[in-house]
Parts: C-alpha cells; sequence; structure tokens
C-alpha cells in the first residue's frame, strides 16, 4: 500500500508538464452529451491520445508544483460545476464518439498535510457536489441505513458482518471527526448520481510516518461515468453490450437481498431510510 501511495503521489508531484502552459491554465471540458471530438476542440489542455480498437483514452498530467493547474468544467443538461486545481485528467470513449467515463484527481492539499486541512477540503468538495445537484446513491443490494445510525456498527464498511461498499459511512452528509475520519480505511469511496450521470469520489490517504495521526498525504479522485457505462459494470464482462436487456433481472435480485438485509435491521432497531429511492434508469424507461 505505502509504495502505491508513494508512486502515485511522485506521479501527481513531477507529471508531465508542457512548457507552453506557463502563462494560460489549461482547461478541460467534460459533458456525456457532446462529441469526444467536440470537447478536445474546447479543451486548451495537451490531452494526449492513445487507442486501440475499441477504447481512446486521452490523458493529461501536470506537476501539482505548477502554478497552472487544469480548469475542468463539468457540464450538463441541469448546471455544470468548475474544478480549477486539477493536476490530471483522463477521458475515455468505448466503441463510440461520445465519453463513456471521466478520471479527475485533483491537487487538493499538499503532501504531509495536517489531517484537518483535508478533511476541511473533502468537506467542501461534497458541498460544492450537493450545491450541483449530485444526491448519495445506495446500491441496490444494500441497506438504506443514513449517516445517523452508523455510529451503531462497530466495523466501518460492514453490516451483518458482510462488506458494503454504500453504507452509512459513505453518506455525505455525514460529519466525520479526526478519529472517524482516521477510522476510515486508506482508500475511501463515496457514490453519487445526479440524472442519469454517476460520480465515484475516492480519497487516498498515506498517514505520515513520525506523526501518523497528526499528517499524511492524499488525493482526490473523481469518476464520472455515464448511465450505462454504470450498469454495465452490473453484469458480467461478456455481456456487457447486452446489458439492457440483463440488468432488470439483476435489478430484482439485489431488491429482494436489500429486502432481506432491512428486515432483518430492522428487528435489531436499526432505522431505515425509507425516503430513499433508486434512480431511475433512463435507458430502460
Amino acid at each position: 500500500m505505502r509504495k502505491t501511495v508513494i508512486i502515485l503521489l511522485f506521479a501527481a508531484l513531477f507529471g508531465c508538464e508542457n512548457p507552453k502552459m506557463k502563462n494560460d491554465r489549461p482547461t478541460i471540458k467534460i459533458n456525456f452529451y457532446e462529441p469526444i471530438q467536440s470537447l478536445l476542440s474546447k479543451s486548451t489542455a495537451p490531452l494526449s491520445k492513445n487507442c486501440n480498437s475499441d477504447i481512446c483514452f486521452f490523458g493529461f498530467d501536470i506537476s501539482s508544483a505548477s502554478p497552472n493547474k487544469a480548469v475542468l468544467t463539468v457540464e450538463s443538461r441541469n448546471q455544470a460545476m468548475v474544478f480549477d486545481d486539477v493536476i490530471s485528467a483522463a477521458l475515455m470513449t468505448y466503441k463510440s464518439d461520445t465519453l463513456s467515463n471521466s478520471y479527475v484527481t485533483l491537487n487538493g492539499v499538499a503532501p504531509n498535510s495536517e489531517h484537518e486541512l483535508a478533511m476541511n477540503y473533502f468537506s467542501e468538495l461534497l458541498d460544492k457536489l450537493r450545491k450541483a445537484g449530485w444526491q448519495r446513491y445506495i446500491y441496490p443490494n444494500e441497506a438504506r441505513i443514513s449517516a445517523t445510525e452508523s455510529s451503531k456498527f462497530k466495523d466501518v464498511d460492514e453490516v451483518l458482518d458482510t462488506p458494503v461498499a454504500t453504507g452509512p459511512w459513505q453518506d455525505p452528509t455525514l460529519g466525520l471527526d479526526k478519529n472517524g475520519w482516521l477510522s476510515m480505511p486508506m482508500f475511501s469511496n463515496w457514490l453519487l448520481y445526479r440524472d442519469n450521470e454517476y460520480l465515484k469520489v475516492t480519497v487516498q490517504r498515506e498517514n505520515d510516518a513520525q506523526a501518523p495521526r497528526e499528517k499524511g498525504s492524499y488525493l482526490f479522485t473523481l469518476t464520472f461515468r455515464s448511465e450505462a457505462d454504470f450498469y454495465k459494470s452490473f453484469v458480467d464482462d461478456e455481456d456487457r453490450e447486452n446489458w439492457k436487456a440483463l440488468v432488470p433481472a439483476e435489478l430484482n435480485r439485489m431488491a429482494q437481498e436489500r429486502a432481506q438485509t432491512e428486515a432483518r435491521l430492522k428487528k435489531m432497531g436499526i432505522a431505515i431510510d425509507e425516503d430513499y429511492q433508486d434512480p431511475p434508469i433512463k435507458a430502460l424507461e
């Protein structure tokens, strides 16, 4: 783990940098409803292209020490968002001329910063996303447990001795104190949705070796996915292109699993967030 984090941080700090970007902030556009060539023409960041028969990958990296971090604009049908501290990004297409997913790393805080600085940055990031319309997503096979119930579980990311990916600890309304923050795994994810787009917010932390409870190094990554790309992950790889036909049955199976788990939790006195409803899948309507 330690070597992995160091390698990623090294890449972020000393990534590729074009001398031409010294005076102008490079820009990147993301929009799932616009052809990739149009997005590239609107972006000034040098996005390197790498393609095979199915996938095209357009990548960008810059040193976190550079004053000219990239400015990312995430456009949608409702509200655009702007991030002005991007140090790496990747735009990907799959058998089409439109985006399937995008990965973005934000500068966040300096290496070996006090944990409180990272906590504040993350809180502001979640608030920004909430104001832009992003909401918590819970996998259909996982219980709908709100942040207010998190203290009733002894292990983070486990419900009834089963690992979960979207439990109450991933409720963006949960205000973690320092002890709670440091109890989170070194890799922690929060899953959100807006309309028919999905977003995974990843916080990667390495505590300082000399003062692990005081300082750490961080990476903050945003993974944007189209509706199709997100739900293709619900089926086997070989069936991805037939996802529309297969996902409904999988969702029914997952709903039954959720119902069984929630029934057990209710008997234990755990409140279920009945107000949460799974987002509609527009491609299946």
